[in-house]
């Protein structure tokens, strides 16, 4: 079965199209078709709520809220177990898009890098609140934040032409299995066989951002689910995502996301 433009199995409550991008938010209230099918766009999906038994050629595997998933256009796939209520956020993008920015999504298994899973959780949750806030500025924010999500995406996938020379996966390994860890500079250093000063500057240029900003977004990533899918209050996931306080926490979601946390548990 084929899926044409902002068509998903479930249904979709809000639909934005702007210049190429289709904008989305996905419910599934019952069983729906669980059989091959493929979308005719590239496109993201971040898991809000619920989750389901995945199939593609290569394997499957259980998709969980909180996580996102790269389908490339064309991609078979099906779908089993999915668990009622389930909502989806849907970033879909058409070829126009990527002819008119000369951009494009490279082949690779994006679903198993860190890196990329990091960056494109937050990114999907902030395109989604730009495009509910619908002002002057959110088309051109929309834009910017996806070709900087492609271009992330093109560089995960090489991480041995970066400029921690080929260290870059383990340096993200590091940081995602001690996320809840303050990890120096030092620690860094002893894996990639690296001066401090040389992994400072080289992370930046890699990861996009500093060591401590990297590292609260891991933070505010391991918040999305908790904050869905359980009764914990925000202060106790604040300091169990290792925030000092809840304004800290607040602060940092919203830079993240857009959203304050309250906001969030409601979508």
């Amino acid at each position: 079965m084929k899926l044409e433009n902002g068509k998903y199995l479930g249904n979709n409550s809000r639909t934005f199209h702007m210049d190429g991008l289709i904008v989305n938010k996905t419910t599934y209230n019952e069983k729906v078709f669980e059989g091959w099918h493929f979308h005719e766009n590239n496109h993201l999906s971040f898991i809000l709520e619920g989750g389901n038994r995945e199939e593609r050629k290569n394997g499957d595997k259980s998709v969980i809220p909180g996580s996102i998933m790269l389908y490339h256009s064309g991609e078979w796939h099906r779908n089993s177990h999915t668990q009622h209520p389930s909502q989806n956020i849907n970033i879909e993008i058409e070829d126009s898009f990527l002819t008119h920015y000369e951009a494009g999504f490279i082949n690779g298994p994006h679903n198993e890098l860190n890196t990329f899973q990091t960056h494109a959780s937050l990114t999907a949750i902030r395109i989604y609140h730009d495009c509910l806030v619908a002002d002057q500025h959110s088309l051109l924010s929309v834009h910017q934040q996806i070709l900087t999500l492609l271009q992330t995406a093109g560089q995960s996938l090489h991480p041995d032409r970066q400029l921690l020379a080929g260290r870059a996966g383990k340096v993200a390994e590091l940081l995602h299995d001690r996320w809840n860890e303050n990890i120096s500079l030092h620690d860094l250093s002893l894996i990639t066989q690296l001066h401090p000063v040389t992994v400072s500057r080289h992370f930046s240029a890699y990861f996009k951002c500093s060591l401590g900003e990297y590292m609260r977004k891991i933070r505010v990533q391991k918040a999305l689910a908790m904050i869905r899918q359980t009764e914990m209050s925000l202060t106790g996931i604040a300091y169990q995502c290792g925030f000092f306080d809840q304004s800290h926490f607040i602060r940092a979601f919203r830079e993240q996301t857009g959203f304050l946390p309250k906001e969030f548990r409601k979508l």
